[in-house]
C-alpha cells in the first residue's frame, strides 16, 4: 500500500524529531538562511518571552544579530515574562514593543471567555451563527454530510454541550478570537509598514493543530508568509538548548532539572497568556489560574473581580489556591447528551 503525502510528511517529521540536538540546530540554521534569502532579509522574530520563542530568537540572532524581534505587550503576560523581556532589551537586543488596541478584559466583555479550546469555541460560534438545522446537527454530533457525502466530525464534543446550552441561553459568552485581537492583529501594521515576515517559535509536537499545520505548510511556510525554524523540535530539545547555551529563562519557569532521564522546569512548564482558560481543564496539579494565586495575587484577584471564578466553577475547574486533592472525580460523569433542537432552544 502506497503512503499518502501526509503519511510521508509525518514520517519525515518523526525522523527530524529523532535527530540529535546539534543536527536540529544546524537544520534550523539552514531554514533561517533560506527564509532570509527568500524574503531578502526582511524578517522579524515573533517574541513572546517564553522559552520556545527565546530559543528561536537566539538562533536567528546567531546568524544575524540585527534582525528585530517584536514583543506584543498584551497586558496578559506574567510579570516575570515582562521582566525577562525588559532584561533582554537592557542587554541590547533589538526588540520592538507593541500593544494591542483592545485589552483582554475588553475582549471578554465584548466577545466572551476563551475556555476549553480554540476549536470548541469556534465550533460554538459557528453553531450559533449558522441557520441550517442540518449543519447545526453536524457541528454538534457529526455524521455524514449529504452535500459532500463525507463524514464530518463534531466540532463540539458531547460532554461540553452544557457549555453550548449556556451560550444559547445567554448565561455565558465564549470566544476563540483572543489571539487574533491580542497578538495577530497588532503585528499587521508593523508588517505592512516594514514589509517584514515573521520567524515563529512553534513546534508540531505542541498540539494537534500545529501538527496538522506542519503537514500542510512544513517549516518554511512561504505560502502563508512565515518561517517556523524549530517546528520539528521537542520540549526536551528546548530545555537542553537553554542548558547548553546558558540561555536565561523567565523566572516563572523556575529551574531546569532532570528526573528519570527527562528534563523539566521546577515551576511553570509553560507561560503564555495568564488569564487564558484554553486547556485549563486538562492541567494536572496546580493549574495556571491557581498559579496566579501563589505568584501574582493581584492578578488572581483581578481574575475573580471580572467573574473568572464563576466561569471556572461552571466548567468544573478549581481557581482557589492549590491544595492536593483527596479524591479525583470526573466532573463530566453526570452530564447528559441532548437533542440538537433542545440545544437551539426549540
Amino acid at each position: 500500500m502506497e503512503m499518502t503525502d501526509n503519511q510521508l510528511k509525518a514520517m519525515q517529521l518523526r525522523n527530524y524529531q529523532a535527530m540529535p540536538l546539534g543536527a536540529k540546530i544546524r537544520r534550523s540554521e539552514e531554514l533561517i538562511r533560506q527564509a532570509l534569502e527568500h524574503y531578502n532579509d526582511m524578517m522579524y522574530i515573533a517574541l513572546s518571552g517564553g522559552k520556545d520563542s527565546c530559543v528561536t530568537a537566539d538562533i536567528v540572532w546567531s546568524i544575524d544579530p540585527a534582525i528585530p524581534a517584536v514583543f506584543c505587550d498584551t497586558g496578559n503576560e506574567l510579570q516575570s515574562v515582562l521582566d525577562h523581556v525588559r532584561s533582554m532589551i537592557e542587554a541590547g537586543k533589538p526588540i520592538i514593543v507593541i500593544k494591542p488596541a483592545k485589552s483582554f478584559w475588553e475582549i471578554v466583555e465584548e466577545e466572551g471567555w476563551p475556555i476549553l479550546s480554540k476549536n470548541i469555541c469556534m465550533g460554538i460560534s459557528r453553531f450559533v451563527r449558522t441557520k441550517s438545522m442540518l449543519q447545526k446537527k453536524l457541528r454538534a454530533f457529526g455524521g455524514i454530510n449529504p452535500t459532500s457525502g463525507k463524514k464530518q466530525q463534531a466540532t463540539i464534543p458531547k460532554k461540553f454541550h452544557y457549555v453550548l446550552r449556556a451560550v444559547l441561553a445567554g448565561k455565558l459568552k465564549t470566544t476563540n478570537k483572543c489571539c487574533g485581537y491580542l497578538k495577530i492583529h497588532p503585528t499587521k501594521p508593523y508588517e505592512k509598514e516594514t514589509g517584514r515576515k515573521p520567524f515563529v517559535g512553534t513546534m508540531a509536537a505542541e498540539s494537534k493543530n500545529r501538527f496538522e499545520s506542519y503537514l500542510k505548510n512544513g517549516c518554511n511556510a512561504f505560502d502563508s508568509g512565515a518561517s517556523r525554524p524549530i517546528m520539528f523540535w521537542t520540549e526536551q530539545d528546548i530545555l537542553q538548548y537553554h542548558l547548553d547555551k546558558n540561555l536565561p529563562l523567565a523566572s516563572a519557569y523556575g529551574e531546569i532539572k532532570e528526573r528519570n532521564g527527562e528534563l523539566y522546569c521546577t515551576d511553570c512548564q509553560r507561560t503564555g497568556c495568564k488569564f487564558c482558560m484554553f486547556g485549563v481543564h486538562l492541567e494536572k496539579g496546580e493549574n495556571r489560574i491557581q498559579y496566579l494565586a501563589r505568584a501574582e495575587p493581584e492578578s488572581h484577584a483581578d481574575f475573580i473581580a471580572h467573574g473568572g471564578d464563576k466561569v471556572m466553577d461552571y466548567i468544573g475547574v478549581d481557581w482557589r489556591p492549590f491544595k492536593e486533592p483527596d479524591v479525583q472525580t470526573d466532573m463530566f460523569d453526570a452530564r447528559y447528551e441532548i437533542d440538537v433542537k433542545e440545544l437551539h432552544g426549540e
